[in-house]
């Protein structure tokens, strides 16, 4: 799988993951960040490219660190 789109792909994962931990359906996750549900569903599925800002509002929604949504993982400090 190519670099981009392998990072998309793990980047959906993890939204879905960290979604569905924090009881959030793909609509009410949308709501809450001004986006639509289709446009959630993209985004799990790594056909979507959100920018910089959405991974922070998808963060912020989700009590995460973004880099959570990226990488999958914690660094800590």
């Amino acid at each position: 799988m190519a670099g981009s789109k392998r990072m998309r792909w793990e980047f959906g994962r993890n939204l879905s993951m960290y979604r569905k931990r924090r009881g959030f359906t793909q609509e009410s996750l949308g709501r809450c960040v001004g986006v639509s549900r289709t446009y959630i569903n993209r985004l799990e599925r790594g056909r979507g490219n959100p920018t910089f800002a959405m991974v922070m509002r998808l963060a912020e929604a989700l009590r995460i660190d973004a880099s959570f949504l990226l990488f999958g993982i914690r660094y800590k400090d």
